[in-house]
């Protein structure tokens, strides 16, 4: 199932397929609809009570895919004025697919280190990143609960 949210944001439930052995999950093919352009794969780790965040892109799609741990990921229209929310784990494997312009940050949910997998469409350019952040406490983000959190 795809669910669709802000303009360009999708949920995508991953199916997992188990067995004796264990499981395996399909996280992004080249072949969907919702997969543009390969840019790099990293892996970003948030330690517990930590927020990463608020930043966007003007360029690059993020697809991002808890592989560890919980995390609530939350993501800023673009005009600042609506935002939501995601809880996505490990047990759940789901993708969120983050367009340009819409800003985002995430925080640990679990006691250890969530990791998340980023698929993102643009490699980084560490001369011109594509990266632009936003204080947590900036007073234009209508998202109050991350405002007093450690983190940038």
């Amino acid at each position: 199932m795809i669910t669709k949210m802000i303009e360009g944001v999708i949920l995508k439930d991953l199916v997992v397929h188990r067995d004796e052995r264990g499981a395996l999950f399909e996280i992004l093919r080249s072949d969907e609809e919702i997969f543009r352009k390969f840019g790099q794969a990293y892996i970003t780790i948030c330690k517990p009570s930590w927020v990463k965040g608020w930043h966007y892109h003007k360029i690059q799609e993020d697809n991002f895919c808890v592989i560890k741990g919980k995390a609530k990921i939350v993501l800023i229209g673009p005009d600042k004025k609506e935002f939501q929310e995601f809880i996505l784990s490990q047990a759940d494997p789901q993708l969120l697919k983050i367009p340009p312009k819409v800003i985002h940050g995430f925080e640990c949910l679990t006691k250890s280190e969530c990791w998340i997998l980023n698929i993102p469409t643009e490699f980084y350019n560490h001369k011109q990143p594509d990266e632009y952040r936003i204080k947590l406490d900036d007073q234009s983000i209508p998202y109050k609960k991350w405002k007093t959190k450690k983190g940038w």
